[in-house]
């Protein structure tokens, strides 16, 4: 598994318009890519203008070819042009440790797995 990490720095008071944003826009298109796995949008609790995009994919190859193939309205990038002011920082890693349950699509859990790779 490979995941994104995207940082993001919304101007002050706009989180809950960055929050619109990822949920209606941007995560329904990457959502549907082949090898997209889940993705997590995690707001910080002590700063209220920084947040954190985590979008795990089947593969590294699977993200090179989303960011290959989609036009930049699809990709993280337009974050910074819907919400004028915005910064991000992205960096990719592979998945080496997973522990704990994972959900599937019908919100049921799965048993917990172990996985070192």
């Amino acid at each position: 598994m490979y995941a994104q990490a995207t940082t993001i720095r919304v101007p002050l008071g706009t989180m809950a318009q960055m929050r619109q944003i990822i949920e209606n826009e941007y995560l329904p298109n990457v959502s549907s890519q082949p090898g997209f796995v889940r993705a997590y949008f995690l707001e910080q609790t002590d700063d209220s203008d920084y947040a954190m995009l985590i979008v795990a994919w089947e593969s590294q190859a699977d993200v090179e070819n989303y960011n290959r193939n989609n036009l930049l309205e699809a990709s993280v990038q337009a974050l910074t042009v819907r919400l004028p002011g915005v910064r991000i920082q992205r960096a990719g890693y592979v998945v080496r440790v997973v522990a704990g349950a994972e959900p599937d699509n019908t919100q049921e859990t799965k048993p917990a797995s172990v996985s070192t790779n």
